[in-house]
């Protein structure tokens, strides 16, 4: 059953109840691979909240997790920090040299993990320790590849 269809950071995403799983789970329409009407009719559920379900998200990747994210951004990217509101939660503080570090609170690390590597050597991380586990385990796949 479909909640909702929204274009997340450029990315379409459908918010819908899994009959397989019985759990609400976040779809990506381009990899559908057939869909069939069934004729029937439904009322997504009133408490069903999409800002809600995203408020401690990353991006789409919501989780059951309370995670107090510290990261420290060198001063040839910390402007970038400045520049954008990264998440409603977010705390930045101004450090010696020009770096900034940034303080999110999240439910999951999927995302962020990501977006940390993206970062190269940039960032670092501070807290919480399975942030900085997750950033580690991925950076050696990188090399051994």
């Amino acid at each position: 059953d479909p909640y909702h269809l929204g274009n997340i950071n450029g990315d379409w995403f459908l918010f819908a109840h899994d009959h397989l799983r019985n759990d609400l789970r976040t779809f990506v329409p381009a990899r559908v691979l057939a869909a069939e009407p069934t004729g029937k009719t439904f009322a997504p559920p009133k408490k069903f909240s999409l800002r809600e379900r995203l408020r401690n998200s990353f991006g789409v990747h919501s989780g059951e997790g309370e995670f107090k994210i510290a990261l420290r951004f060198h001063e040839r990217v910390a402007d970038y920090i400045r520049e954008k509101r990264w998440h409603p939660s977010q705390e930045l503080t101004e450090l010696a040299d020009g770096i900034v570090e940034l303080r999110v609170k999240l439910s999951s690390l999927v995302e962020v993990t990501r977006w940390v590597l993206s970062w190269g050597g940039d960032c670092r991380v501070l807290a919480p320790k399975e942030l900085a586990e997750s950033v580690r385990a991925a950076a050696r796949k990188l090399l051994v590849k």
